[in-house]
């Protein structure tokens, strides 16, 4: 049986935090399952930040070069994702559903999706901004804006690469890799799937962890659970779950080192089992009025070892060429050797952002 101390040593082992990946980008995806997106670009979006803490000499146009050579492809986990094209047969799972009826943000417009893929198939590749001017922000989409994003969440359209940030829209036929398998996996198939990327990129976990933003998906979740118990596949510690092999292999004790994780990070996204696991209460603040902010707009969590040591507000300043820091809390007075750490670890993050660090 893991102790509490070995968990969080094999939750961090997993995640590659401390050890750089050995491998490329696309089977570093495949390892973590799903790479989050997001559009916050208050010093660079957040995929980005979480490929720089894991790879060694990472540069971002190697994601884009990632996506254009069909390794990786966008849609949606628990949120909007880069997954494995590996995993196409897996989100096929949530695309027939949508296909089907099940909503997600809005109404289905029927003919105005005929239209647009219509358009698609007749002219190419094309974005929203090919129909029509946007109304105004990226929050206010046009109808044909919505017509593509049904059409990608239903797989009729795939994301050929984006234009800035904009994405490009195509036919997957076009798209697909002619090896990739395209039929739409079993439902155990599929929950045996999430429990098995779940587990080998967080070491260890709960259904209702497994389950986190997947309320379709959690008896599918539940029913793989039992039958890879039944099986030998997974084993029960307590109340988590680890998969056979993980008891009898001790995880490394992480290295006193400072990582400045993206909010978005795989290891922060669960708020209570983070909690839970590291007693660390955190959440990302820039979506709350700012009387109520306890850490600042962006924090970013400061993971040293196997705990974590506080939070930092970073801003790009990129006018000034400088990494500014807005604030940084700390969970307990700091020693030499943390100080040391965090100034070396932020003199780094600054660099990759190609700005001086600040000035301590």
């Amino acid at each position: 049986m893991l102790n509490q101390s070995q968990i969080r040593a094999l939750a961090i082992e997993r995640q590659q935090l401390h050890s750089p990946w050995s491998g490329d980008l696309p089977s570093l995806v495949r390892h973590l399952g799903a790479l989050q997106l997001d559009a916050i670009q208050r010093i660079t979006r957040a995929h980005h930040h979480q490929l720089y803490n894991r790879l060694p000499r990472y540069r971002e146009k190697q994601l884009e070069q990632a996506e254009r050579r069909r390794e990786i492809f966008e849609y949606w986990s628990h949120a909007a994702a880069y997954l494995p094209m590996e995993h196409y047969r897996y989100a096929r799972v949530r695309m027939d559903r949508i296909r089907d009826g099940q909503r997600h943000w809005f109404e289905k417009n029927a003919k105005l999706c005929r239209y647009v893929l219509d358009r698609v198939r007749a002219e190419g590749a094309l974005r929203a901004s090919d129909f029509v001017k946007a109304k105004g922000g990226w929050w206010e989409w046009s109808d044909e804006k919505k017509a593509l994003e049904q059409l990608f969440h239903e797989g009729e359209l795939m994301v050929s690469h984006r234009d800035g940030f904009q994405k490009v829209f195509d036919l997957p036929e076009r798209l697909l890799p002619s090896d990739i398998r395209t039929e739409t996996a079993s439902d155990l198939d599929y929950g045996r799937h999430l429990v098995r990327t779940f587990l080998r990129c967080q070491g260890v976990g709960r259904i209702e962890e497994i389950s986190y933003l997947r309320k379709h998906d959690r008896p599918l979740i539940k029913g793989a659970v039992e039958a890879m118990l039944k099986s030998g596949e997974l084993l029960p510690q307590g109340r988590e779950l680890i998969l056979a092999g993980d008891e009898v292999e001790e995880p490394a004790k992480p290295p006193r080192r400072v990582r400045l994780l993206s909010p978005f990070d795989p290891l922060l996204l669960q708020r209570k089992r983070l909690k839970r696991l590291f007693d660390f209460d955190y959440q990302l603040e820039c979506y709350l009025p700012a009387h109520k902010r306890r850490y600042g707009y962006f924090g970013l969590p400061i993971l040293y070892g196997d705990r974590f040591a506080g939070v930092v507000d970073l801003k790009a300043d990129r006018g000034a060429g400088l990494l500014r820091i807005d604030s940084l809390h700390w969970t307990r007075e700091p020693g030499p050797g943390l100080r040391a750490s965090f100034d070396r670890a932020l003199v780094r993050f600054a660099r990759f952002h190609g700005l001086q660090s600040p000035a301590r």
